[in-house]
């Protein structure tokens, strides 16, 4: 199974390390980097997609401050290579607000909207590319 490089952007500091624990026990885990500052992910991101080599999947929050989720997205995917299969981001949010829901869906580059908590069988369906 290959390897993927995970990365959580989220302003609440349970949820990522609930979800680097989840992650770490999933057995397509290459690395798991957690942000809490979306603008932050954004560099190091762009940076990773000049010289991807393995897939990077994201779970991103949508209600943060500085650089909220939409905002994140609609930087990143000005950035080359951001259409590429190996980037795939996955809302991960507590909000069920119908527009949220109905604006990620379009975006190009979310794979999925995700109600939290992260469990250990989205990490499951993930890494077997179910969901």
């Amino acid at each position: 199974m290959k390897k993927t490089n995970f990365i959580i952007i989220d302003d609440d500091d349970i949820f990522l390390k609930l979800g680097k624990m989840y992650l770490e026990l999933g057995n397509c885990t290459s690395s798991v980097t957690l942000y809490n500052d979306a603008s932050v992910a954004l560099d190091i991101i762009s940076g990773m997609l000049e010289h991807i080599d393995k897939k990077i999947v994201v779970f991103l929050d949508l209600n943060m401050p500085i650089l909220n989720g939409f905002e994140f997205l609609d930087k990143i995917e000005l950035l080359p290579n951001s259409k590429s299969e190996k980037l795939c981001i996955y809302i991960m949010t507590s909000s069920i607000n119908y527009e949220d829901i109905e604006k990620a869906k379009k975006y190009e580059i979310v794979r999925k909207y995700l109600n939290k908590p992260i469990t250990k069988e989205i990490v499951d369906g993930i890494c077997a590319n179910e969901i």
